[in-house]
């Protein structure tokens, strides 16, 4: 490596340094991770909660029929809703309930007193949400595959990728929570108005084919389905990116929706 790369190196990492952005981010990030060994129960429960509802449900042992009349075990079809519906709870819920909170305790409006950019906080606090949704992905992969014997016949790298990436659009829905809601007593409600009919409805635990059209239009549009919907066809039937872009479209234009709206509404405030 010459002198010339090695000062120009040297250049970035000051200026890197010298970001109230990057330091801001990077500070964040790493104090957030931080915060979760602080607290082992909820640790403990947030790893531990796939292992549980797969335990859970895998009791019950019955076959269902994938569209393409292929007979599957319950579980094969299970695990990638599961995988799904983990990445919105750990999403929406793990930035909605710490964000509200440093919102009504006046942390986010004596962050705008300082140099750091109020969206390098926020992005920090969402940035240790992925790692957090990472982990939980893989543990719930993991524990379905290794222990209780799913078989998945699509890409795997692909499913865990897009369930991890899916996530964002719950970390966005989840800030755009924190913006509008008036407390932190606001959220549990708003968070199971969110969490109730994406559960029962969007195919991640219950076959959708039952219900009536009327209702079945309405909740196919739900962020969950699209992403329960497209890890299902990626892990069930082996399709890839090209199969599955009107899902892709539909969990986009809710994380586009509710990033605009969080943006405007913090703005407001």
């Amino acid at each position: 490596m010459t002198s010339s790369t090695l000062a120009g190196s040297g250049m970035r990492q000051a200026a890197a340094a010298r970001s109230p952005w990057w330091s801001g981010f990077r500070a964040t990030l790493v104090s957030e991770v931080k915060s979760l060994y602080r607290e082992p129960t909820a640790l403990a429960f947030t790893m531990g909660q796939p292992f549980i509802l797969l335990l859970i449900l895998n009791s019950f042992n019955f076959n269902v029929t994938l569209p393409n009349g292929e007979v599957r075990p319950y579980l094969d079809r299970l695990l990638p809703g599961l995988i799904a519906f983990n990445g919105m709870t750990v999403g929406l819920n793990g930035i909605a309930f710490p964000l509200s909170r440093y919102k009504e305790r006046g942390t986010l409006r004596r962050v705008r007193a300082t140099p750091i950019p109020t969206p390098a906080f926020v992005s920090g606090v969402v940035a240790s949400r992925m790692v957090t949704a990472f982990a939980v992905t893989m543990i719930t992969w993991g524990s379905g595959v290794y222990i209780f014997g799913a078989e998945l016949t699509g890409s795997v790298a692909l499913l865990l990728g897009l369930a991890i990436l899916g996530s964002l659009a719950f970390v966005a829905m989840g800030v755009l929570v924190v913006a509008i809601s008036r407390s932190e007593d606001d959220i549990p409600p708003m968070f199971m108005l969110v969490l109730m009919p994406s559960m029962l409805f969007s195919g991640a635990f219950l076959d959708r084919s039952g219900l009536p059209d009327w209702l079945h239009w309405i909740t196919g549009l739900l962020p969950l389905t699209y992403l329960t919907n497209a890890v299902q066809d990626i892990a069930n039937l082996g399709r890839g990116l090209g199969d599955i872009q009107g899902d892709l479209l539909g969990l986009a234009a809710w994380g586009v929706l509710a990033t605009v709206l969080a943006g405007w509404r913090f703005k407001m405030a």
